[in-house]
């Protein structure tokens, strides 16, 4: 799922691509062990747990990937 995040990270939706983006880099974090599991899981959360989102998103089928990419990625799932 790391290579549907680095594929919305060149989304032309900005929102989207924005937490792509932002998902990598915190896993970048995460795999070279500068953040422990409950902050990376909480980190990840956020990008998509947010009324934010809600907002932002024109989309719902790159909202509905960009969910699933964040919580595979993650192991929420």
């Amino acid at each position: 799922m790391k290579q549907v995040l680095e594929e919305l990270s060149q989304s032309e939706r900005p929102w989207a691509r924005r937490r792509a983006e932002m998902a990598l880099k915190i896993s970048g974090q995460f795999d070279g062990g500068g953040l422990d599991e409950w902050e990376y899981r909480d980190m990840m959360l956020r990008l998509i747990d947010d009324k934010e989102l809600d907002r932002e998103a024109d989309d719902l089928d790159t909202k509905a990937l960009l969910i699933s990419a964040v919580h595979q990625v993650s192991g929420i799932v």
